[in-house]
């Protein structure tokens, strides 16, 4: 039995060198790579600021409602302009649905001036307008980063349009105007923080009556109306 005990221990002995080469001889465990995590979808919630330029169309008309006895001339002037300035705004998002509010003021350079022929009354009508702001809420649906809005809301503007007579008489509108806008575009986000826009607006001031003269007043009517295209670029807080 001793013999035996002995010669036991002795097989143990020599195999346990061969099972640690054994084991060094296995295979690496491989690390386990982490499932790679989805990116959060996009989301427009947030405060914005940007900027913005485009192409006015405006067109202006001076039209006399109360004919006495002269015969005057019923004119309206078109120009068109540049138009650019800034905006800020705030959406909320609720599922795909997108609220806004958005407000800009903006710069423009329209300015025309026709002469009116002999045949009528002589004079010029002079149409300007240098400043636009508007105050919107922006209804949009959201496809991830693709964001197609319509909106609308109040405008103000400094504006001239005015008839100047030969006789000599000066009758216009006012150098202020508030009125509503409606009209739509489209937003990219681009990144994270950045998006580009591009929109159309449609913009109309209330006809505004004046009346020159005492005795025998002459009535002029007179009326505004705007068609912005413009493209802009926000940054999202």
């Amino acid at each position: 039995m001793r013999i035996k005990g002995l010669f036991l221990a002795s097989a143990a002995i020599v195999a346990l060198p061969i099972g640690a080469a054994t084991a060094a001889d296995l295979p690496a465990k491989m690390p386990v790579k982490a499932a790679p995590v989805a990116p959060p979808p996009f989301n427009w919630t947030g405060f914005y600021v940007g900027a913005n330029a485009g192409v006015i169309w405006s067109r202006s008309s001076a039209t006399q409602v109360d004919t006495s006895g002269i015969i005057f001339p019923n004119d309206s002037t078109t120009g068109t302009g540049f138009i650019g300035g800034v905006q800020a705004g705030y959406n909320w998002q609720f599922s795909n649905f997108v609220l806004g509010v958005e407000g800009d003021i903006d710069f423009a350079s329209v300015n025309k001036s026709v002469a009116l022929p002999p045949l009528f009354l002589a004079g010029t009508h002079n149409s300007k307008l240098s400043a636009l702001g508007t105050v919107r809420g922006r209804i949009g649906l959201a496809v991830d980063r693709f964001l197609p809005y319509v909106t609308g809301g109040v405008a103000f503007a400094n504006l001239k349009n005015e008839y100047i007579s030969i006789f000599p008489f000066t009758v216009d509108r006012g150098s202020s105007a508030t009125g509503w806008t409606v009209g739509g575009g489209v937003e990219y986000a681009f990144d994270m923080h950045w998006s580009a826009k591009a929109e159309y607006l449609y913009v109309k001031f209330p006809d505004k009556t004046v009346a020159v003269g005492a005795a025998t007043p002459y009535i002029f009517n007179f009326s505004d109306a705007e068609s912005i295209l413009r493209a802009g670029i926000n940054y999202r807080f």
